[in-house]
This record gives structure tokens, sequence and C-alpha cells, in this order.
């Protein structure tokens, strides 16, 4: 069993030594924020539909409003992940896409386990199982919007508009606006 432990820890070690030296990654491309942007959008999506669902109670039909939800969503994310990237792009400075996306999914996980949760304090009191889901989605829902707009702040901060003074040819000093960045 000492020996197995030990060549357990030695391979892990190993591991670790040779994930040190792994090629960079390559700069993204526009179709990355297009491929988040449609998970994204299709979780919400998703959670969107299933509220529209259960507007007058469950049943075996119901399904459509999740497939059109979760299509529309995907669509739509899609579509701002490809525009975000597509203005990054153009910029020449590609990343803040990145920050959207990514805080866009892991607004939506955090949300549904706090909702489920909230759901779950919520079925145990009343005793209708179907709540978990109600505050699994609602959780979606504000994840994904918060996670968003934070994410979008957080992108667009590491640009700031500033005031620089500029020399002119007679010799005064002009103040225009100019765009710094912090990397």
């Amino acid at each position: 069993m000492r020996r197995f432990a030990l060549a357990l820890v030695l391979v892990a070690v190993a591991g670790r030594a040779r994930l040190g030296h792994a090629a960079p990654l390559p700069p993204p491309t526009v179709f990355d924020g297009a491929y988040q942007g449609l998970v994204v959008g299709a979780t919400a999506g998703l959670a969107t539909g299933y509220l529209f669902a259960r507007e007058d109670g469950w049943h075996t039909s119901d399904w459509r409003p999740l497939v059109y939800g979760a299509g529309i969503g995907a669509l739509a994310g899609a579509a701002i992940g490809l525009t975000l990237g597509v203005v990054d792009m153009s910029e020449g400075r590609p990343g803040r896409n990145a920050y959207v996306m990514r805080d866009g999914m892991y607004g939506a996980g955090l949300g549904a386990v706090l909702g489920g949760i909230a759901g779950g304090l919520v079925a145990l009191s009343s005793h209708r199982a179907e709540n978990v889901l109600f505050g699994a989605s609602i959780g979606v829902l504000a994840g994904t919007c918060l996670g968003m707009s934070l994410g979008l702040a957080e992108g667009y901060r590491r640009y700031a508009v500033v005031v620089s003074a500029v020399d002119e040819p007679d010799g005064r000093y002009a103040l225009l606006p100019a765009l710094a960045g912090r990397f």
C-alpha cells in the first residue's frame, strides 16, 4: 500500500512538471466569443423557457417553450458573442469579450446553485418540489445578467479615457482626450 501511495505521488508530481512546459495558447478569435455566447444564451434561454412553460402548471406538452427558449437564447448569445468579438478584433485589443462570456457563465452557474438552494428551502416548507427548478431558473437568469454586466464593466475598465496635454506648434499646450490602457 505504501508503494502504491508513493507511486501515485510520483505520477502526480511528474504530471505537474510536464504541465509547466505547455505551449502558449493562441490568441482568441472572433468565433470563440460566439461559441461561448451560444452556451451562455442557451442556458439563460432554457431557464426563461421553463418560466414560461410553468406559467399555468407543468403538463406533458410543456417541452416546446423549453426548446424555443434554448434556441432563441443560443442564437441571441451567439450574436452577442460574435458582435463583441468583432468589436474587440476591430480595436486590435482582443480579450474583453472573454470577460463578458466567462462572467456570464460563472454567474449562471452560481445563480443556478443559489437559486436551487433557495427553491429547495421553499420546497421543504411548501412540499412542492417544483420550487427547486423555479428557484434555479430565476437564479440562472439573474446570475447571467449580473455576470455579463460585471464582465462588460471589468473588460472595459482596463481601458480609460484620460485628458492629455498636447504641445501645439505655437508653444502652448492643449488638453485633449486620449485613450489609455492598463495591461
